[in-house]
């Protein structure tokens, strides 16, 4: 559903121009394609746990002295294995390689997830970006490393959304994701976003509105805290004032920093970006 510009908010909204100052914004192709996240919260011996892709079961059987990892790394491999179009990845959430991500493979297909527990043991799923909306507007965004850069420039063409603590050093911080009243879905934040694809404006330098976790910690000359671990409602490319263990990120204070303008109210503060 398209909506007008008359019916959006007359104050901000997430990736909105803060004022007519100083501006730099690029254009990358949308790489953050639909991604879950599978995490081993518990572990169990001689049980079998399960992923399902699209239908197609991946079980594996942990043995007589299991481990968080050990299971995971066990999905993982049964799905790397597999004929799904899928990419996995792994990462640690309370134990090294207890956790790992299930990346749609297609700009296309939607795929489907989904676990069954053991009687003992647990995993946990959760759909951390949504096939249609994969980057939201307002959302962190960074070089999406996979591809081959230009020739020509040195450069990458895509972006994506941060989901690994390396990705603040291995990949370069493009910007935010700014709005685009041509993409609104929705009469409520998040309001809409960009599908995997899609040409996405990105912020360099400028001030704009930013849904912030934590609006109450947003203070004049604040630093810039990213979320690359989400769960529940959490959004990956999220911002906070103060830091979420490791869970976020912070940026350096010459990258950006809160300008303490918000609105309280619908948790959004103007961050002032200078990204060389």
């Amino acid at each position: 559903m398209q909506t007008s510009q008359s019916e959006l908010p007359s104050v901000a909204i997430a990736g909105m121009f803060a004022d007519s100052g100083l501006q730099d914004v690029i254009s990358r192709v949308n790489a953050a394609q639909q991604l879950y996240s599978v995490v081993v919260t518990t572990e169990a011996n001689a049980e079998i746990f399960r992923v399902t892709i699209d239908g197609t079961n991946y079980d594996f059987t942990s043995d007589s002295d299991a481990t968080k990892a050990e299971i995971a790394l066990g999905l993982k491999a049964l799905i790397d294995a597999g004929d799904d179009a899928v990419t996995t990845e792994s990462f640690t959430t309370s134990e090294a390689n207890d956790s790992f991500y299930i990346e749609n493979d297609s700009f296309e297909t939607e795929v489907v997830v989904s676990i069954t527990n053991p009687a003992s043991g647990v995993l946990t799923l959760a759909e951390l970006v949504d096939h249609e909306d994969s980057i939201q507007f307002g959302a962190v965004v960074v070089d999406d490393d996979r591809q081959t850069a230009d020739s020509l420039t040195g450069k990458l063409a895509q972006c994506r959304l941060p989901r690994l603590a390396t990705d603040f050093s291995s990949r370069h911080v493009l910007g935010v994701a700014m709005a685009d009243i041509s993409k609104v879905t929705r009469l409520s934040a998040p309001y809409g976003g960009f599908s995997a694809g899609e040409s996405v404006p990105i912020l360099r330098k400028g001030r704009i509105w930013m849904s912030v976790e934590d609006i109450a910690n947003v203070a004049q000359g604040g630093l810039v805290y990213v979320r690359h671990v989400a769960s529940g409602s959490e959004l990956l490319g999220a911002i906070r004032a103060a830091d979420d263990g490791s869970d976020t990120e912070v940026l350096d204070a010459q990258q950006a920093v809160f300008t303490g303008q918000k609105i309280t109210a619908d948790s959004l503060a103007v961050v002032e970006w200078n990204l060389p």
